[in-house]
């Protein structure tokens, strides 16, 4: 199974566990909101990626009247938030956010909510986004940013191992991808019982999918960095949000 199959999978299997630990992607959507919503809109043609179980479509959908398209690589997902809107005006498709199916300068909107980072390459993701829009048409997405679980890398790398984490992109290289692209950079902290909530969160939002190549932990190591990271414990993410206007 490749990556991008074992990810769908993953969000699959997590789509009746999803909205009971996704605090920090409904945090994450608020910002990202408020941000949509400090443009004027005028009935547009809008895409969103990587809807998940609706958590970013329930702040929007019913607020930003348009022609929308709600897409999630995860079936079971997509189906989950297309429950909550039987009649809306939007239509609900399985859609991998990396290589959209859509012609070129189609839509007015793209969004995203912590989606974009399970994509392999997010810059060229980003450019393929980009041409989907129409002239002036605006690009809005959250993902994550280089001292995101820092927590838990220092946690196990004091076992003497690397965590399986991604290497997540700093605001500089974001800012690089496309002209003029604005990048702001929001530090949200977690507080979890232990640090086995920490890891089961993870695994209830289908996050628990380590890098490439990564090699699992020995119980010994695993118990030495779920010891260090303490009880209670904190983990710090850092939510980079993308915005660019198509000239």
């Amino acid at each position: 199974m490749i990556r991008r199959e074992r990810i769908a999978h993953s969000f699959n299997r997590a789509s009746v566990t999803y909205d009971k630990s996704s605090e920090l992607q409904m945090r994450a959507a608020q910002l990202l909101s408020e941000r949509i919503f400090k443009y004027a809109w005028n009935q547009p043609n809008a895409l969103e990626i990587g809807c998940g179980t609706g958590g970013l479509t329930r702040l929007l959908l019913p607020h930003l009247p348009g022609n929308w398209i709600i897409s999630d690589i995860a079936p079971a997902m997509l189906a989950t938030a297309h429950a909550q809107f039987p009649t809306a005006n939007a239509e609900f498709r399985v859609i991998d956010g990396e290589a959209p199916d859509l012609p070129a300068g189609s839509l007015d909107l793209i969004v995203s909510n912590l989606a974009a980072q399970w994509f392999e390459d997010l810059p060229s993701a980003v450019k393929r986004m980009a041409e989907c829009l129409a002239h002036s048409g605006r690009l809005l997405i959250t993902t994550l940013g280089q001292t995101s679980l820092t927590e838990w890398r220092g946690a196990v790398a004091d076992a003497g191992y690397h965590a399986g984490t991604p290497d997540y992109p700093t605001a500089q290289a974001l800012t690089d991808v496309l002209p003029q692209m604005q990048v702001g950079s929001h530090l949200i902290t977690m507080t979890y019982d232990d640090s086995r909530a920490f890891l089961r969160s993870l695994k209830a939002i289908g996050a628990a999918i380590p890098v490439r190549d990564y090699k699992q932990l020995p119980t010994a190591a695993m118990r030495r960095a779920m010891n260090y990271l303490g009880t209670p414990c904190n983990v710090s993410y850092e939510i980079l949000i993308l915005d660019w206007k198509k000239p």
